[in-house]
């Protein structure tokens, strides 16, 4: 796992490399552990200079010092009695000479690797390590969707058990004033946001912005979801002549949500889609009930 954390930061260095202008070099020294960076450009590092990272983007690298980590992106690498930690080779040929020493492990990605027999290697040789890390990458995909999808069903099963006529009134509410429901998700989505960022200019705003991104914008999110999914199935349930049955309206109409989300570039949009409606159905039923009076409290008569 450590050493696929190395092969995750060299990916990261390597996206900010090319973010930068072509041709840069950089070296930051902290005593012995500097940083060498060199793109589109030949990097010659001579028998002992030591550095803590090494990293040549579209150029030759001949080494003959000591490094804890090399990176070599769309290159030549050439080893020359050099002492390394760890090696990462990416879209690049690669040559271990006499008497270098990489003591860690070699990790290569459409590489090319030569080894001298007098070079050695303590650690393993990983070839076409992306594709270990794309599976991992995809297996934490796959869980995280299943969790999603099991708290989405749950959610849906809890609203319909706790305030089954208070999901019906957004679901119409939802269908019934699209437009209403429209502009009350601008407001929620777009102005309420730039509040939060102005709250954030003051100390004393500072919780209640907190409180704006991580508490309120995300829960109307996902009860928004939950409305539009329980709209969706009570289409589906009345089809079927089942209309008093909101836990199997909230199963079917989520179900189809999150079956219809799993659907490449489409599949996300509707979903933001569906949040965003169920969340404005939400909203603005919040803004009337703020604007609405109380209802006078009668007393009663008092007999004479």
């Amino acid at each position: 796992m450590r050493k696929v954390m190395y092969v995750l930061i060299a990916a990261l260095v390597w996206a900010s490399i090319l973010a930068g202008p072509a041709g840069a070099q950089t070296a930051t020294n902290t005593g012995d552990e500097s940083v060498l960076v060199r793109v589109n450009g030949d990097v010659t590092v001579p028998e002992g200079e030591s550095h803590g990272v090494v990293v040549v983007v579209n150029g030759d690298l001949t080494f003959a010092g000591d490094a804890n980590t090399v990176v070599v992106v769309d290159g030549s690498a050439e080893f020359l009695g050099a002492t390394v930690e760890t090696l990462v080779v990416v879209s690049s040929d690669a040559t271990l000479g006499p008497e270098t020493v990489i003591t860690g492990d070699v990790y290569t990605v459409d590489a090319t690797l030569m080894r001298d027999p007098g070079a050695v290697v303590r650690g393993t040789i990983q070839e076409e390590v992306a594709w270990e890390v794309a599976s991992g990458f995809w297996l934490l995909g796959v869980l995280l969707t299943i969790g999603w999808a099991l708290l989405v069903l749950i959610g849906g099963q809890v609203m319909a058990a706790v305030a089954p006529e208070f999901a019906r009134r957004a679901g119409r509410t939802l269908s019934t004033e699209v437009g209403a429901t429209i502009g009350a998700g601008l407001v929620l989505w777009i102005a309420l946001p730039i509040v939060g960022g102005l709250l954030f200019a003051t100390v004393v705003g500072i919780p209640i912005a907190l409180t704006i991104f991580l508490v309120i914008l995300p829960a109307m999110g996902f009860l928004g979801f939950l409305v539009s999914g329980i709209r969706l199935g009570e289409y589906v349930v009345a089809r079927e002549g089942g209309v008093g049955h909101p836990y199997l309206a909230a199963f079917l109409g989520l179900l189809m949500l999150i079956v219809v989300g799993l659907i490449p570039a489409l599949g996300p949009a509707i979903v933001l889609i569906a949040g965003f409606l169920g969340s404005g159905a939400l909203a603005l039923m919040a803004i009337r009930g703020m604007r609405a009076r109380p209802a006078p409290v009668e007393e009663p008569l008092q007999q004479q």
